[in-house]
């Protein structure tokens, strides 16, 4: 009885379906590179050159102090995977959980999302711009943004920090991580 129940078990494990085991290859295979990815989706930067000038930190996007006004060209590394360059444009200021802004993001290339934001009081995280997976901001970010004719805005996002922890053991909090699929053209 033991041996029909061993041979029954060793049975069924060898004929799951292809798509389980290529997954568990994935998997396998892909483990550091979507560590190293996670890590960089922890952070983002933008870079930039134009009339503005900005003094701005928040710790989420609900509490803030500073401000700023102008428009830059910017090289991009945001939120969400998005790598490229854009056109920012708008005001914003913060005192507390108090807030308005008026910003506008267009003539993104490549994977920078185009946006339009106007918000007055406290922002609130179910707002589109804000969404967890394929938002065009982090909600959740602590940052800092300076600028007098050049630009410098540099993020760090707790809940990529918490994905790419989760990630070593095999959980994929934002569901971003790269397959076979991805990688075929």
């Amino acid at each position: 009885m033991k041996k029909f129940l061993f041979l029954s078990v060793l049975a069924l494990s060898l004929t799951m379906g292809s798509s389980s085991k290529a997954a568990v290859l994935d998997t396998l295979l892909l483990y550091f590179p979507n560590r190293a990815v996670d890590f960089m989706d922890t952070f983002s930067v933008c870079l930039g050159f134009g009339p503005a000038a900005h003094g701005h930190i928040w710790a989420t996007r609900a509490l803030g102090f500073g401000g700023g006004v102008g428009a830059t060209a910017q090289v991009v590394k945001e939120i969400n995977r998005q790598y490229g360059t854009a056109l920012a444009d708008g005001w914003e200021s913060s005192f507390m959980v108090i807030s308005a802004e008026d910003k506008k993001l267009s003539e993104a290339t490549r994977g920078v999302k185009d946006y339009y934001y106007y918000s007055t009081g406290i922002p609130l995280p179910d707002e589109p711009i804000y969404d967890f997976y394929n938002g065009a901001r982090d909600y959740w970010s602590f940052g800092a943004h300076v600028a007098l004719l050049g630009e410098l805005q540099l993020e760090f996002h707790p809940v990529e920090l918490a994905d790419f922890i989760t990630g070593f053991f095999f959980i994929d909090l934002k569901g971003d991580d790269f397959t076979s699929d991805d990688l075929r053209m």
